[in-house]
């Protein structure tokens, strides 16, 4: 049953999921480094938390499907059980091997909870019960201010605390999860457990490579910055441009772009990304930089609200969770990976803007398969 509390719990969970990845992405490497690790092991740590994205979620949709666990009591079990890991990262952090154990677990219990809450706040919304932009801006929200806060609180206090703000964080979330309102499950004979369409598989290609094409923006737009003589506070006001025009849109305009056609949304949101790669990797002027930030808000949030709202439409009655966690596969692990990997590659032979270059081409490569999906 959805009640307003339940939606409140949804908002709570948005926002200490997304807080945490606003701790993870800046400081986690950092900690690491504080402990005493070379470059090349932090990177493979860094790497499994992007690897357990690739797999976690499928695993955990299927599962879920099959066994009709809730997604609320999923999530407070896998919550909480994130929690446990985090709490051992300073004891285990002597021992390397048991360190990367635990590190993947804590990455795969993270990253499977995502799509069922994703899963969960679109079925919301398709039933004219809550607006899933305004479900999900609280998570951008979240990012946000612990990603400023961040720097502020770890250059006053030791990073050892690092992990027990992370905890604080799981701990939210299965209190969050405690309040989801059921829905419910679907019973399908196993011998019904169809596999996906040709349209869905399809969306799960775009969205791969939408992801792809963000490879040089995740990896290396900070850098391509401070090579370019921004400061470092200067970098983060460019970053938080762009999740505000996110913000903006998800909050005014998640409801008609869930209204309008599949291929429309696509074709528009891939082509403004393209534009936006062009532009970076031709000119780092500010004003023209903070022009492109804006287009964060089709590059990911319409692109996102979109795609969700889609997978959901596409996939069968008694699939939905496995159909997210293939979505957040693709596309936010597998896409994401890829893209930062080789770019990387690219930035080392070519330099920055070649990279963002490449990246405007695999958007404009996207567009011409998106031109099959549905109206």
């Amino acid at each position: 049953m959805v009640t307003s509390a339940s939606l409140h719990h949804i908002r709570l969970f948005y926002a200490a999921y997304f807080a945490a990845m606003g701790l993870i992405l800046p400081f986690f490497p950092v900690y690491l480094a504080s402990l005493g690790y070379s470059v090349v092991v932090i990177g493979m740590m860094t790497g499994l938390l992007a690897a357990a994205k690739v797999i976690a979620p499928p695993c955990s949709g299927y599962w879920l499907d099959t066994r009709g666990m809730a997604a609320g009591r999923f999530i407070v079990l896998a919550s909480c059980l994130a929690a446990l890991c985090v709490a051992l990262f300073n004891v285990a952090s002597s021992y390397t091997p048991a360190f990367i154990s635990i590190i993947l677990l804590f990455g795969m219990l993270w990253a499977a909870v995502l799509p069922l809450t994703d899963g969960l706040s679109i079925h919301v919304s398709e039933a004219a019960l809550a607006d899933y932009g305004r479900l999900r801006v609280w998570g951008s929200i979240g990012f946000v201010a612990t990603s400023l806060l961040g720097g502020v609180v770890f250059g006053e206090i030791s990073l050892a605390w690092f992990p027990w703000f992370l905890v604080v964080l799981m701990l939210v979330m299965a209190f969050a999860g405690r309040g989801f309102p059921s829905i419910e499950h679907v019973e399908i004979p196993d011998m019904a457990y169809s596999g996906f369409s040709a349209t869905l598989l399809l969306l799960f290609v775009v969205s791969f490579l939408m992801q792809l094409s963000h490879g040089a923006y995740y990896g290396f737009f900070s850098l391509y910055l401070l090579d370019a003589g921004y400061s470092g506070w200067q970098v983060g006001i460019f970053w938080v441009l762009g999740v505000l025009a996110e913000i903006i849109l998800m909050w005014r305009w998640a409801k008609p772009i869930q209204s309008m056609s599949l291929m429309s949304v696509m074709l528009v949101c891939l082509l403004l990304t393209a534009l936006r790669w062009l532009g970076t990797g031709w000119s780092h002027v500010w004003w023209l930089l903070i022009i492109l930030q804006c287009l964060h808000a089709a590059s990911f949030a319409a692109f996102h609200i979109a795609a969700v709202t889609w997978v959901k439409r596409l996939a069968p009655p008694h699939r939905h969770a496995a159909a997210q966690g293939w979505f957040s596969a693709t596309g936010f692990g597998l896409g994401t990976t890829v893209g930062i990997m080789s770019c990387g590659l690219i930035v080392q032979s070519y330099g920055f803007s070649v990279a963002f270059y490449a990246c405007a081409s695999v958007a404009l490569l996207a567009m011409l398969l998106a031109r099959r999906l549905p109206r």
